[in-house]
């Protein structure tokens, strides 16, 4: 920074400290370290101007034009008493959760608040009834792993049913739902897709989707399904103009949307959360073996001798690692095993509670 921070920078943290921390008496403002944290980040993300000054028609950007517009849309429609649940389908790996986190991130910004992965974000049965009861009214809640609730194989657990009650009742709260679903929409349970869902994005490419809209009409599937079957065939290579033409041909399509990339100190942030929860998904503790188990405690052991002996730390541990093995192996590579590890033994043990 060395010429200066430059008129657009100025602006932007200007934005930033109006949106976000607007009091009556301006005189009377206190911003901490995290706070002013918060606005050097949002300052040297590209994306953050784009959000921010978005209402400034001198500074326009088309290509999240769509993205933008709909959140806004979402964001009145719960300003004016209702609920809004998006759901987001696509493969494994596409960009499902990035999608969302951008999308509560603006939703968050509109608000003039910060959007943190781990308060607005849940995996499990249990953490998503937790935000419910906690979250402020209007915030967004993504169920990153809504497999583990909401897909039709799931429908008759107990905790389930249970959850879905709960969300039919919570409407004051005006909360702002992201479901992420790794399947075919068809998997996921009817109560959802049915009753709850009102918009559904599906992606076919990395932060590019098309967007759908439920049919109101009562006598009609919501989704039409069978109208698919008349929209044709197209992959990754399709060229855009001709997959939006194929689309157009639904009924319930609306527009493709194309979705920013998160700045890489929030994917960071949301890795970080989700580690914290990996074994919260079936699929992944379905495949724990118990020399999985017997490994972790290992680990653990290993930490329990660390701790209770000062002459051993990790990068003693790294430094063995190596000239005994020949293998070197990071401090934080070693950090992240041990952390797995808790993390697995923790669950087990409360599997047996």
């Amino acid at each position: 920074m060395g010429k200066g921070l430059g008129h657009a920078r100025r602006r932007l943290i200007n934005k930033i400290v109006e949106k976000t921390w607007r009091v009556e008496d301006p005189s009377t403002r206190q911003y901490s370290f995290r706070d002013i944290l918060y606005i050097v980040q949002e300052m040297f993300d590209n994306d953050g101007i784009k959000f921010l000054e978005a209402e400034d028609k001198s500074t326009p950007n088309t290509g999240y034009h769509t993205f933008r517009s709909f959140v806004k849309h979402l964001f009145y429609r719960n300003a004016a008493n209702y609920d809004s649940m998006v759901l987001i389908t696509s493969d494994k790996g596409s960009g499902k959760s990035s999608a969302a986190i951008m999308m509560a991130r603006f939703w968050q910004q509109l608000l003039g608040k910060r959007f943190d992965p781990a308060k607005h974000m849940a995996y499990t049965n249990k953490e998503v009834v937790e935000r419910i009861t906690n979250l402020e009214p209007f915030s967004p809640l993504i169920c990153d792993e809504a497999i583990n609730f909401a897909s039709a194989s799931e429908w008759a657990k107990k905790e389930n049913k249970e959850l879905k009650k709960k969300l039919a009742v919570i409407r004051t709260k005006h909360l702002f739902f992201i479901l992420c679903f790794p399947l075919k929409i068809n998997k996921l349970e009817k109560t959802y897709l049915e009753s709850f869902t009102n918009y559904w994005i599906d992606l076919f490419g990395r932060g590019l989707g098309a967007i759908y809209v439920k049919d109101k009409n009562p006598v009609n599937d919501s989704w039409r399904m069978k109208d698919f079957k008349s929209v044709g065939s197209y992959t990754e290579f399709t060229e855009l103009s001709r997959v939006e033409k194929k689309l157009k041909k639904h009924p319930n399509f609306w527009r493709l949307i194309k979705f920013p990339k998160p700045p890489d100190w929030l994917y960071t942030k949301y890795l970080q959360v989700r580690e914290k929860n990996v074994y919260d998904s079936d699929s992944i503790r379905n495949d724990v073996t118990s020399e999985d188990v017997h490994n972790a405690l290992m680990i653990l052991a290993l930490q329990d001798i660390m701790m209770n002996d000062s002459t051993k730390d990790m990068h003693r541990i790294s430094l063995h690692i190596k000239q005994q093995y020949s293998i070197p192996i990071s401090k934080k590579h070693i950090r992240d095993r041990i952390m797995d590890a808790r993390q697995l033994i923790d669950k087990i043990r409360e599997e047996q509670m």
